[in-house]
């Protein structure tokens, strides 16, 4: 039996209303109300979910723009430091020719130090963007091998050049009596005093009388005393197979057994024994032979201390 329902309504003056409404019709009204409130409830929700959707993928366009600009710079850099270490692979090439060092291998730059590193691959990143950071990856590794073979080399060369300019030191290289004009050179030439053709076994240097005389080389002094024509004379042994030996001097200012360096004063221009007029005769001895000193001297008189 369907049971009805009463409605009363209470209106302006205490105006009463009153009507029957069956109970069917009353479940019925609740529940289209019930309905239309969970689809206006339901259709929020779906409005709220395709917002932040759309909220969520504007930030993530604006954070792969940022990626993509972000990668472009690193690439930019990557060029940069690939020209930058392509000019220190062309030096490096240059300075083991100049020292005679065998070259490092194309094949050896190339591989730096063995390759990338084997990394966890990331779950946040497309498969794409992985590839990009993978290859980017892989440039920084072997610009880095790179940078660490060319300081492994920067040492190497340091070491030669250190060895080296310990022979340097030693080589008779300076002009003896700098800005002094040559008066006679090395080879054969009428003797001043047989008046023969003979043998000039060093170079003259025309200079007045108490003109300085430098050492061309490091060294040590091992004669410094009168030898018959050549007058007064020192003999420096650099070491090296090099000697060299200062002639015809008016006084001498080192002894037997000293330490010199180069450019340091050891004697002054004379004209003692075989001389007809002041003037320095200077010798280059290697290994027991003499030879031109003109082949060592830089005549740009610099004096290395």
């Amino acid at each position: 039996m369907n049971q009805g329902f009463t409605v009363i309504l209470l209106g302006r003056n205490n105006f009463l209303k009153s009507f029957s409404v069956s109970g069917r019709l009353l479940i019925s009204i609740f529940v289209f109300i019930g309905i239309i409130t969970l689809s206006a409830i339901m259709l929020f929700i779906y409005n709220t979910r395709i917002s932040i959707s759309e909220i969520k993928q504007s930030i993530a366009e604006e954070q792969h723009r940022e990626l993509s600009k972000r990668i472009e710079e690193l690439k930019s850099w990557i060029t940069e430091l690939r020209r930058i270490l392509s000019d220190q692979i062309t030096i490096d090439n240059k300075q083991r020719n100049f020292l005679q060092i065998a070259s490092i291998h194309p094949d050896i730059w190339s591989m730096g130090i063995g390759g990338s590193n084997v990394r966890k691959r990331s779950t946040n990143l497309s498969i794409y963007n992985e590839k990009v950071i993978e290859n980017l990856y892989e440039s920084i590794d072997v610009l880095k091998g790179q940078a660490k073979l060319r300081e492994m080399s920067i040492r190497e060369l340091e070491h030669k050049i250190s060895q080296n300019f310990e022979l340097w030191r030693h080589i008779p290289s300076i002009s003896p009596v700098p800005g002094a004009e040559i008066s006679s050179g090395f080879g054969y030439r009428v003797d001043p005093f047989e008046k023969d053709v003979r043998m000039h076994e060093g170079v003259d240097f025309n200079a007045s009388l108490g003109t300085p005389v430098y050492v061309t080389g490091d060294g040590f002094v091992v004669f410094a005393d009168w030898n018959m024509g050549y007058g007064y004379v020192v003999d420096i042994d650099h070491g090296y197979g090099f000697v060299t030996r200062y002639a015809h001097l008016s006084k001498i200012l080192v002894k037997e057994g000293e330490a010199v360096k180069r450019g340091q004063i050891i004697a002054r221009v004379g004209g003692t024994g075989r001389a007809i007029c002041p003037h320095l005769h200077y010798e280059v001895i290697v290994a027991g032979i003499k030879v031109n000193p003109l082949n060592y001297i830089d005549f740009r008189d610099i004096i290395v201390d």
